[in-house]
């Protein structure tokens, strides 16, 4: 469909059978499907035929889109501004953006200004459950946090500044990276809907796809597809 699998090396054919990650969503292939479950059961909850009498059911757990913003140094990390993405997130609701330091520190611009709010303080309701845009190596950590400090300083970033359409927490990001000239990220990072197109997009459209399938089974308990679905 559009994901990249991870295998289960081992797990329990029956009913209530769950994993310590939350959430899981399981993949099994059963009567020319692929079943959607959060923990495999012991029948087939399409055909009622019992798994353990198949030899195509081959499970395996869909990646995890989110992680929890504070245990990921020097990175740019994206939430949604109401609740958390599994449970409020709609497309129509706007998206936050931000940067932490090496130390998993949450630097953020938004209409209170700039807010640099250290991982042993952070609200855990709201970073736990981010998109990773991106996450530049160990030996950038040093690089990284000295920009952030230069660019706090000299560029202000106070509350009066602040404007919901044209100087928001895209720009504040946008503008550090440009500052930090990562290689990665420098020819990218000019304007919003490049670095958009090029970094956010991709982990938000597989975000909203696992949305959906966790959706549809919290709602129903499981969901078939197509097994050449596209």
């Amino acid at each position: 469909m559009f994901y990249e699998c991870y295998p289960i090396s081992t797990w329990k054919r029956q009913q209530g059978m769950t994993l310590n990650r939350d959430p899981d969503i399981i993949c099994f292939k059963h009567c020319g499907r692929k079943i959607f479950v959060f923990s495999v059961p012991s029948h087939c909850p399409v055909c009622s035929l019992p798994l353990s009498q198949s030899n195509e059911v081959q499970p395996f757990t869909l990646p995890y889109p989110f992680v929890n913003a504070t245990q990921c140094p020097c990175s740019v990390v994206l939430r949604s501004s109401h609740g958390d993405f599994l449970s409020n997130f709609q497309n129509s609701v706007n998206l936050h953006i931000a940067l932490t330091d090496s130390c998993g520190s949450i630097v953020e611009f938004d209409s209170p200004g700039l807010l640099w709010t250290p991982a042993r303080n952070v609200d855990k309701a709201q970073w736990r459950q981010c998109v990773l845009i991106m996450q530049v190596p160990e030996a950038w950590y040093a690089e990284w946090d000295q920009t952030l400090r230069n660019v706090i300083d000299h560029e202000g970033w106070r509350r009066k500044q602040y404007d919901e359409d044209h100087v928001n927490c895209y720009s504040f990001v946008l503008d550090f990276l440009r500052h930090l000239q990562y290689e990665d990220t420098s020819q990218f990072v000019h304007d919003r809907q490049t670095f958009s197109t090029k970094f956010v997009v991709p982990k938000t459209a597989y975000a909203a796809k696992f949305i959906t399938i966790f959706r549809r089974i919290k709602d129903n308990g499981f969901w078939p597809d197509e097994i050449n679905s596209e």
